[in-house]
């Protein structure tokens, strides 16, 4: 690839209007969960002390965002994500403000954290699952390749998870919980604002919703899986790193730091430099993604990242060391998230995209809920560290066991054209 061309395609990228929105929309929206993923967990183990139920409330809200995911998934082919995604944040809206409402009101109670929070999570993975639906349609309709696409994506989410945590830590030691907690409504208002710039696509089907059709819509999705070589065995394995990733960030950082006296400064810090290494990992992978095979780059990531992690375990939190590990962990996450979507986006028809990528974030959630609810006992019961040093192991035994598995190879070989019937799409 020469110089001219890649000027050219990253001009072609930066213009990509209905691209660039989607992207802002999802921004906005993961901006304002990852300063609810942060106060949430803080508030708990502050308020109780008790990491057993900051991990029994992560462990119902992964049931909880399991459910979402697999009904956003048939909501969305059947409505489209421009719909979906207004809906879902303004529900999440509602959620985020009821629980600061409550805080302000000075009625904390454990009961109160869980509902909002499994409604917030339930309506979430709608919205996520709508939000990636529209990518590979607006990346197509503006002629950008899907790699690049992805690289962007995780460079913006990458900003909005940096900016997050670090914003949730300064506002709760500035402000307090509440006023943190109203600060993401109006992230959810603008990412609803900018969905509601999106094209409009008018969903035609032969068959009305019912239940005997949500049943054959989810059995045409789980039908596809079964024949696609590549994604169905990656949605048996991939989702297992959700065993570390839903719980290291939502628990066992700010668990880490807790114990560790750390102030909720040190732990935005902490989680805005794995932010920032999320951004430059997406950065590289765009830039960088045919130079290697696919391949390479997620069993090399996984790698790196399970290495990291196994770091963490002897550095103290709060520390100059932590900070760069920290980094180094999070551009590798960036690039475990983009080598799977980048498979998932140019494998699956558009009409089974929200069901497809609902399954396996369904299944993420599952696997995610239930080791929320393993390492806070474990936490309870041991320590912290210990946790940490069971994802790192956790992680480096995934990233072996895929490193040897054949289907692997499949990453780097071009998908077969599927003869899927797709339902009649108009714009309005």
């Amino acid at each position: 690839m020469t110089l001219p061309d890649v000027e050219q395609g990253t001009k072609r990228l930066f213009q990509a209007r209905q691209l660039l929105t989607v992207l802002s929309a999802q921004s906005a929206s993961t901006y304002a969960n990852q300063v609810i993923a942060l106060v949430v967990p803080w508030l708990v183990l502050t308020r109780t002390g008790n990491a057993a139920s900051a991990g029994t409330i992560a462990f119902v809200m992964g049931i909880a965002a399991l459910a979402g995911t697999l009904a956003g998934g048939l909501v969305t082919d059947r409505i489209g994500g421009r719909r979906v995604s207004i809906l879902a944040d303004s529900l999440s809206l509602i959620t985020a403000l009821t629980l600061a409402v409550t805080l302000w009101l000075d009625s904390f109670s454990l009961w109160l954290v869980a509902v909002t929070q499994v409604l917030g999570v339930f309506f979430d993975g709608p919205g996520h699952i709508a939000k990636v639906s529209t990518v590979p349609a607006a990346a197509e309709e503006e002629g950008v390749p899907m790699t690049r696409a992805m690289g962007l994506t995780q460079t913006l989410q990458g900003v909005a998870t940096f900016v997050g945590p670090i914003t949730a830590g300064l506002l709760i030691a500035a402000f307090g919980e509440a006023n943190t907690l109203l600060a993401t409504t109006v992230l959810f208002l603008i990412s609803i604002v900018l969905a509601s710039r999106l094209r409009k696509r008018v969903m035609t089907h032969e068959q009305p919703m019912s239940p005997r059709q949500v049943y054959r819509d989810l059995r045409e999705a789980v039908d596809f899986l079964v024949k696609e070589p590549f994604l169905g065995k990656m949605q048996l394995v991939g989702p297992l790193m959700g065993a570390v990733i839903v719980p290291i960030s939502a628990l066992i950082f700010p668990a880490w730091f807790i114990f560790a006296q750390q102030d909720s400064r040190a732990l935005g810090i902490f989680l805005a430099a794995g932010a920032i290494g999320g951004m430059v990992g997406g950065v590289t992978f765009a830039a960088l993604a045919q130079k290697l095979p696919q391949r390479t780059w997620l069993v090399g990531a996984m790698g790196l990242y399970a290495s990291a992690l196994l770091t963490l375990y002897f550095v103290q939190p709060g520390s100059i060391l932590a900070v760069g590990v920290s980094f180094l962990a999070g551009s590798m996450l960036s690039v475990m998230f983009a080598v799977p979507y980048t498979a998932f986006y140019s494998r699956t028809p558009q009409n089974l995209l929200g069901r497809v990528g609902s399954l396996g974030a369904a299944y993420g959630s599952l696997i995610g809920a239930l080791a929320s609810l393993g390492f806070g006992w474990l936490m309870h019961t041991v320590s912290a560290p210990h946790a940490l040093l069971a994802c790192a192991l956790i992680m480096g035994a995934i990233a072996i066991a895929l490193a040897s598995m054949p289907f692997m190879r499949l990453l780097d070989t071009p998908a077969e054209p599927t003869a899927t019937p797709t339902p009649v799409a108009s714009l309005s």
